[in-house]
């Protein structure tokens, strides 16, 4: 098995314990999501199951790293007054 496969199948793999030890927790639902997409990605051959991996590990990273902050999803209350800022110059 080539090198690059065998160390995402361990990333994969330690991300999975992790969800595991928290099970009594619940795990947040963006876990299980990119861990589902990850393993989806592995299934299939694809070589993008280290982003799927990324990602799951960036929602970590942003609490070490403010800077990555630029790449957060905005609240739906971010949404609604900037649409509302928009729509009230239009109308």
């Amino acid at each position: 098995m080539p090198e690059k496969r065998q160390e995402t199948l361990q990333r994969f793999e330690d991300r999975l314990a992790r969800l595991e030890a928290l099970r009594q927790e619940k795990p947040a639902r963006w876990q299980v999501l990119h861990l589902h997409n990850a393993l989806g990605a592995l299934e299939d051959g694809r070589d993008d199951a280290d982003l799927h991996l990324d990602e799951f590990d960036r929602h970590e990273l942003e609490r070490e790293y403010p800077e990555l902050e630029a790449d957060r999803v905005p609240s739906v209350d971010e949404i609604r007054t900037r649409f509302n800022l928009l729509a009230g110059g239009m109308v």
